[in-house]
Parts: structure tokens; sequence; C-alpha cells
């Protein structure tokens, strides 16, 4: 029997699990065969990130209207009621008497913005900035989100094919062994040949049972990428692509300095915060205005109708030095943003020439990779037919049989590289395709 504490345990665990909003039931999706263009898919439907993105989009429209709103006239209704009892004293050389009224208020009262010499506006003008900031974040957001999933893909392509070549070698250290087998109980080869065989294919096997498991590693990588959890192992209908492109570095750098989003969005908050600056200052002019209201007041229950309309002129004289502090602390982030700008765009253009030499790099790795494959089967092959020629060792099979395994390894990484390099230098000029 459990003790009272371990129940109470199992109890607030039990409605923890029930209640707990980590993974939703939507987010759980059922995959048998999947591309590329079907993982971003569902990225750009479940990817919690892209939420953050967009409620960051509608906070920033929502701040864009209440500075709209002083545009407008402002309107409002009251009303009152009072009943009132007791003793009243008038005046001293007056006797006390008793009072019982009632008193009742209800009316309208609106003002409307003039002029305020342009304080208004350079906030409207600020938030329309900070609008088109938060839509480039939303915009580099999915392309972060679209980039993952494409490097998340093509890593589940490298770790199927690298289980493909694992396989493969397996099937071939087991040939290798019945053939050393073959020779050795007709007496042409030593039980070495057999033993060696024997190790051969149980490293093959160790080979194969790390590369399934990098690729269960790559399918939960890719769910995570694509924000979902899926139910079971899934097809890819994709590989791994090998055209070549031609590219000039001064391009790729003008179309980052033109479409990169992030870039976008700190030249737009730059401009916003100048045009909060410019607000800031203007707090030192006067500001215009209209108001007026319509009442109806009285005793008991007859009312009686009054109205009021103006003009107010505020001037600020001094304000203990706030808006000179104001002034500067906007000027302060104003510099703060265009220095953020400024390092961000040195980033940027980091960024674009690395990922340019790494598509250049790996393009002509992909042309040499591809040559060493073809000299690896073409060894393979001669070892083999000298092995069974006689004139071959089992140390010959091992070493061809190898050098094969990795040869394909090493191309696939360069297929891998060159594919991920090409992701990663559209997400650096800000055109990533889904």
């Amino acid at each position: 029997m459990q003790p009272k504490s371990e129940n109470f345990i199992c109890i607030v665990a039990c409605i923890l699990f029930a209640f707990s909003p980590v993974m939703a039931q939507e987010d759980i999706v059922s995959i048998d065969t999947l591309s590329l263009g079907g993982a971003i898919a569902i990225a750009l439907q479940h990817q919690p990130l892209l939420q953050v993105a967009q409620a960051n989009l509608y906070s920033a429209q929502a701040s864009k209207k209440v500075a709209l709103s002083s545009y407008f006239p402002a309107i409002t209704a009251t009303g009152t009621a009072a009943h009132t009892e007791g003793v009243f004293v008038f005046n001293p050389s007056i006797p006390t008497r008793n009072q019982v009224y009632s008193n009742y208020v209800a009316g309208f009262a609106g003002s409307q913005l003039l002029w305020d010499f342009g304080k208004t506006s350079s906030r409207v003008g600020a938030n329309t900035d900070f609008v088109e900031a938060s839509q480039q974040d939303l915009r580099s957001t999915r392309d972060n989100v679209v980039m993952n999933v494409q490097l998340a893909y093509f890593t589940f392509l490298q770790a199927r094919s690298v289980v493909t070549v694992n396989e493969e070698a397996v099937e071939q250290a087991a040939r290798h062994l019945a053939q050393a087998k073959a020779f050795y109980t007709v007496g042409t080869r030593p039980q070495f040949d057999v033993t060696r065989a024997e190790v051969d294919l149980a490293n093959a096997n160790v080979n194969l049972i790390q590369a399934r498991n990098q690729l269960q590693v790559a399918r939960v990588q890719l769910d995570n990428a694509m924000g979902v959890r899926t139910t079971r192992p899934y097809r890819l209908t994709d590989s791994l692509g090998t055209a070549p492109v031609s590219l000039n570095l001064d391009s790729v750098r003008t179309l980052a300095a033109l479409h990169r989003p992030d870039i976008l969005a700190a030249q737009a908050r730059y401009s916003g915060y100048q045009s909060l600056t410019s607000s800031a200052r203007s707090q030192h002019l006067p500001t215009l205005s209209a108001n007026g209201s319509y009442n109806w007041s009285g005793f008991d229950v007859r009312l009686y109708p009054r109205w009021i309309a103006g003009l107010t002129f505020t001037l600020p004289i001094f304000q203990g030095f706030s808006i000179n502090a104001q002034v500067e602390q906007a000027e302060a982030t104003a510099e703060i943003a265009r220095a953020s700008l400024n390092t961000l765009t040195e980033n940027v253009m980091l960024e674009v020439e690395q990922a340019y030499l790494g598509v250049a790099e790996a393009q002509e790795r992909m042309v040499a990779t591809a040559k060493l494959v073809e000299q690896a089967e073409q060894n393979l092959i001669l070892a083999e037919r000298q092995y069974a020629a006689g004139v071959g060792t089992a140390l010959d099979i091992t070493d061809a049989q190898l050098t094969r395994s990795n040869a394909r390894i090493t191309n696939i990484q360069a297929l891998f590289d060159y594919n991920s390099s090409l992701v990663k230098l559209q997400k650096a000029i800000g055109m990533v395709s889904d």
C-alpha cells in the first residue's frame, strides 16, 4: 500500500499531465511520405515561432491605432444622480433646517486636437515604421523556419544515404565472409581470411547501427523544425540536388542589402526612433485643441440644458527639465538603433560571403568526390577479382571496401554541404524559396 504522500504526488502528476499545453493534439500528425515542400507547409502551419512573430505584428498594429486615435475627437457621456438629506446650516444668524432633495446631471463632452506642431504626426510615423519593422521580423522568422526545415530535411536525406551505404557495406562484408569460408573449406585460403572477414562484418554492422541511430535523430530534428510530433517513421520523396549554380559575390551582396528582412526591419526601427525624437522635441511647442460640452442638470425631475464651447491653448513653460531628458533619451535610443543597423549590416555581409564561399567550395568538392567514388568502385572490383584469382589478400579486400564506403560518405557529405550552403546563401540574401 502506497503512502499518502506518494498518492498525492501521483494525483498532482495526473492533473498536470491532463492540463499540460506542451503538446496539443493538433500538433501530432501522421505522415507516410514527405516532400520538402510538404515539410515547409507543415512548419508554416504549426511552428510556434511564427505565432510569436505574428502576435508581435498585431501588437505593433494596435500601437499604431492608439497613435492615430489622437487625430479623432474624444467624446464622453456622463450622468450623475444624487439624493441628499440632512440638517443644513446656512448662516449662524439663520436657524438650521432639514433639507431633502435629489440632484441629476446628464450630458456629453467632447474634445478635438487642432494642432500640436507635429507631436502626433511624428508618433504616428514612428508607429508606422514599427509596424513595417514587425512585418519584416515576421518575414525574417518565416525565412528562418523555412531554412531550418530545409537543413533538417537535407540532414535526414544525408543520414538516409549513409544508412544505405552501410547496408551495402554489410551485404558486401557478408558476401566476402561467405567467399572466405568457401576458400578456407577447400584449403586455398587460411583461417586468418575467415577471421578477418568476420571482423569486417562486425565492424560493418556496428557502423550500420550507428547510421540508423543518426537517421532516427535526424527524423526527430526534422519534426522539431516543423513544430510537430509524428506518430511513426516516414519516407522522404526528394533527394539531394546536384545542379551547379553560377554566382557573383557583388550581386549577392547587393541582393542582401535590398532584400534581407532583418536589415529592412532595423532600418524601419531606426526611422521610427528618429520620428520619436522629433515628437519629443515637439513637446516644447504649444498645443491647440477645441472642447465643448452639453449638459442637463437640475433638482428633482425638471432638468435645464446648458452648453459650453471653447479653445484650449497649452504651452509648457517649465516641466522640471523632464522634456529635455525625454529628448536626450529619444536621441540615445535612435543612436543605438543606428549603431545596431550598422553592426547588423556588417554581420550580414560576412554571412553572405561565408555562404558564398561555402557554396563554391562544396560545388568543387562534389565534382572531386564523385571522381573519388568512381575510382574507389574500380579499386574494389579489382581487389575482389585478385582475391578470387588467389593473388590478392583479405587485407586488400578490407581496404578496398573501407575506401569505397568512405568515398561514398564523403561524396554524400559534399552533396549535403552544397545543398545546405545554397540554402544558407538564399537566406543570407533574403530570398528563401519554398
